[in-house]
Protein backbone atom coordinates (compact mmCIF):
# COMPACT_ATOMS: atom_id res chain seq x y z
CA UNK A 1 0.00 0.00 0.00
CA UNK A 2 1.31 3.42 -0.95
CA UNK A 3 0.17 5.30 2.16
CA UNK A 4 1.56 8.66 1.04
CA UNK A 5 -0.50 8.60 -2.16
CA UNK A 6 -3.61 7.49 -0.32
CA UNK A 7 -3.11 10.27 2.23
CA UNK A 8 -2.63 12.76 -0.60
CA UNK A 9 -5.94 11.53 -2.05
CA UNK A 10 -7.61 12.26 1.30
CA UNK A 11 -6.09 15.74 1.32
CA UNK A 12 -7.19 16.41 -2.25
CA UNK A 13 -10.74 15.17 -1.58
CA UNK A 14 -11.12 17.18 1.62
CA UNK A 15 -9.90 20.32 -0.16
CA UNK A 16 -11.91 20.10 -3.37
CA UNK A 17 -13.32 23.51 -4.23
CA UNK A 18 -17.10 23.84 -4.08
CA UNK A 19 -17.54 23.77 -7.87
CA UNK A 20 -15.71 20.43 -8.03
CA UNK A 21 -17.72 19.09 -5.07
CA UNK A 22 -20.91 19.91 -6.98
CA UNK A 23 -19.62 17.80 -9.88
CA UNK A 24 -18.33 14.91 -7.77
CA UNK A 25 -19.86 11.73 -9.13
CA UNK A 26 -18.60 8.21 -8.50
CA UNK A 27 -20.27 6.95 -11.68
CA UNK A 28 -17.71 8.55 -14.03
CA UNK A 29 -13.94 8.81 -14.40
CA UNK A 30 -14.48 11.86 -16.64
CA UNK A 31 -11.99 14.56 -15.84
CA UNK A 32 -12.94 18.18 -16.01
CA UNK A 33 -16.73 17.77 -16.04
CA UNK A 34 -18.27 15.47 -13.48
CA UNK A 35 -15.75 13.08 -12.04
CA UNK A 36 -15.13 10.53 -9.35
CA UNK A 37 -12.32 10.69 -6.81
CA UNK A 38 -9.82 9.12 -9.21
CA UNK A 39 -11.03 11.33 -12.06
CA UNK A 40 -10.26 14.44 -10.03
CA UNK A 41 -6.92 12.94 -8.96
CA UNK A 42 -5.97 12.64 -12.64
CA UNK A 43 -6.20 16.45 -12.82
CA UNK A 44 -4.23 17.10 -9.63
CA UNK A 45 -0.64 18.27 -10.27
CA UNK A 46 0.70 16.20 -7.36
CA UNK A 47 -0.68 12.99 -8.84
CA UNK A 48 0.21 13.92 -12.42
CA UNK A 49 3.81 14.47 -11.31
CA UNK A 50 3.79 10.91 -9.92
CA UNK A 51 2.58 9.47 -13.23
CA UNK A 52 -1.22 9.25 -12.83
CA UNK A 53 -2.84 10.57 -15.99
CA UNK A 54 -6.16 10.41 -17.81
CA UNK A 55 -6.36 8.56 -21.12
CA UNK A 56 -9.02 10.49 -23.03
CA UNK A 57 -9.23 7.80 -25.73
CA UNK A 58 -10.06 5.04 -23.24
CA UNK A 59 -11.82 7.51 -20.90
CA UNK A 60 -9.98 6.06 -17.91
CA UNK A 61 -7.08 6.76 -15.55
CA UNK A 62 -3.70 5.52 -16.70
CA UNK A 63 -0.53 4.66 -14.82
CA UNK A 64 2.61 2.98 -16.16
CA UNK A 65 0.83 1.32 -19.08
CA UNK A 66 -2.20 0.16 -17.10
CA UNK A 67 -5.60 1.77 -17.34
CA UNK A 68 -8.89 1.80 -15.45
CA UNK A 69 -9.03 -0.15 -12.23
CA UNK A 70 -5.63 -1.71 -12.99
CA UNK A 71 -4.08 1.77 -13.04
CA UNK A 72 -5.74 2.62 -9.70
CA UNK A 73 -4.49 -0.66 -8.22
CA UNK A 74 -0.94 -0.07 -9.44
CA UNK A 75 -0.78 3.62 -8.51
CA UNK A 76 -1.90 3.10 -4.93
CA UNK A 77 -0.21 -0.33 -4.63
CA UNK A 78 -3.40 -1.98 -3.41
CA UNK A 79 -5.39 -5.02 -4.49
CA UNK A 80 -8.06 -4.89 -7.17
CA UNK A 81 -10.80 -5.49 -4.59
CA UNK A 82 -9.38 -2.81 -2.32
CA UNK A 83 -9.35 -0.32 -5.19
CA UNK A 84 -12.99 -1.07 -5.95
CA UNK A 85 -13.91 -0.90 -2.27
CA UNK A 86 -12.37 2.56 -1.93
CA UNK A 87 -13.48 4.14 -5.20
CA UNK A 88 -16.33 2.20 -6.84
CA UNK A 89 -19.88 3.54 -6.69
CA UNK A 90 -21.22 0.03 -6.07
CA UNK A 91 -19.53 -0.08 -2.69
CA UNK A 92 -21.23 3.02 -1.32
CA UNK A 93 -24.81 2.87 -0.07
CA UNK A 94 -25.52 6.39 -1.30
CA UNK A 95 -24.37 5.59 -4.84
CA UNK A 96 -23.97 8.70 -6.97
CA UNK A 97 -24.91 10.86 -3.97
CA UNK A 98 -21.69 9.86 -2.21
CA UNK A 99 -19.54 12.90 -1.52
CA UNK A 100 -15.78 13.39 -1.47
CA UNK A 101 -15.68 13.49 2.34
CA UNK A 102 -17.25 10.02 2.53
CA UNK A 103 -14.64 8.64 0.15
CA UNK A 104 -11.90 10.40 2.15
CA UNK A 105 -13.20 8.87 5.39
CA UNK A 106 -13.17 5.39 3.86
CA UNK A 107 -9.59 5.86 2.70
CA UNK A 108 -8.56 7.06 6.17
CA UNK A 109 -10.16 3.96 7.74
CA UNK A 110 -8.36 1.76 5.20
CA UNK A 111 -5.00 3.37 5.98
CA UNK A 112 -5.58 3.02 9.74
CA UNK A 113 -6.55 -0.68 9.55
Amino acid sequence: MHKERLQQMVTMLRNLPEEKRENFDLTDWNCGTSACAVGWACLDPVFIEQGLTFDRLRIAPEFMGSDGWYAVKAFFDIGFGQARDLFDIGNYGKGASTGPDEVAARIEAFIAA
